[in-house]
């Protein structure tokens, strides 16, 4: 048995991700199973139910350790709950590093280690990895490849790769089957980028209307999409994020910044031009020329995007047969 830890009652790319991987490894008659944990400190296990959103993913909880840490078990556990592993003597322990970023969070908050001890220049093999030949790491994105070999220091022959893929909704129609004519207009996630979006924004909301992705259902998300020309992400992308890849499938052009796996062309393989050095500070005139560009000749600048559209179509597929070639040999 498969056992796939994620936290109870949360909503996001993550715990999603930790859903479908369950839901994806039953396909393939691999037994396999949620189990929740607390969302505090210390982790344990607890007994609880899906959310309604990933109800159709997967079995109820699994709430029993002795039951799980048992000798053939294999037991996924993202990177915020790694503690989790002190306590497993027996199953297969696979470490799933969904975000980077998040890792270090967990060292600060929980652990109480300064930024200074958390700097990418620091020893961050907090768990002590390196001592664990026997735990299977697998990253999301090649930027945890980059962080778990180069950082970390953890051999290649322990590195897996075992990515995500968006919710089929964003594959089934596009906006010009559906006779929608795209707006003006710019979209953004106000929870990512925020410093660094607000002066952007600021000076150029006369010119150009931001709308932000807020609130929203994911029919009412994707209509959005649908609608707009431009996605506008200077978010610090601790993981390959879902929202740039939904927005360009939905046949937005995508913006970002260099932070994280947007630095990554293998994570976000867009032209360079659409990847805004935001490290210090955002040149506010390149970008409104970038976006009005864009505005202007839409139909040719989509066409920058076509590979990358391409990759996030087969990314089902290869989750598919990465999770079979890692789960079930």
């Amino acid at each position: 048995m498969v056992y796939v830890c994620s936290f109870e009652g949360v909503t996001s790319g993550g715990p999603e991700l930790l859903h479908q991987l369950v839901y994806v490894l039953n396909a393939l008659e691999v037994p396999a199973k949620i189990a929740y944990l607390r969302n505090d400190f210390p982790i344990e296990i607890v007994d609880a139910k899906p959310v309604e959103l990933y109800r159709d993913y997967c079995e109820e909880a699994e709430s029993d350790l002795s039951v799980i840490d048992a000798p053939g078990n294999v037991i996924v556990v993202p990177e915020m709950a790694f503690e989790l592993f002190e306590h497993i003597h027996h199953a297969t322990k696979v470490a799933w590093w969904l975000s980077v970023d998040n890792y270090v969070m967990v060292l600060q908050k929980a652990y109480g280690l300064t930024q200074e001890e958390t700097d990418r220049d620091s020893n961050l093999d907090y768990f002590h990895f390196q001592e664990q030949p026997e735990v299977i790491h697998l990253a999301q994105s090649y930027y945890a490849i980059d962080f778990l070999e180069n950082h970390l220091h953890i051999p290649k022959e322990q590195v897996g790769y075992l990515s995500d893929y968006i919710n089929d909704l964003y594959l089934q129609v596009d906006a010009q089957s559906l006779g929608i004519e795209r707006k003006n207009m710019v979209l953004f996630n106000p929870v990512k980028g925020k410093k660094r979006l607000k002066k952007l924004i600021d000076a150029t909301q006369d010119e150009i209307l931001w709308i932000p992705l807020a609130n929203l259902s994911r029919e009412k998300m994707r209509l959005h999409m649908l609608l707009a020309k431009v996605y506008v992400d200077f978010g610090n992308h601790p993981g390959k994020d879902r929202i740039p890849r939904e927005a360009a499938i939905s046949g937005c052009c995508v913006i970002t910044g260099k932070h994280g796996a947007a630095g990554y062309y293998e994570d976000i393989p867009i032209p360079d031009r659409y990847k805004v050095d935001d490290l210090e500070d955002v040149d506010v005139e390149a970008v409104k020329k970038l976006i009005l560009d864009i505005f202007e000749n839409y139909d040719e600048r989509i066409e920058d995007f076509a590979y990358y559209r391409e990759m996030i179509r087969g990314e089902k597929e290869k989750f598919i047969l990465d999770a079979m070639k890692i789960f079930k040999g």
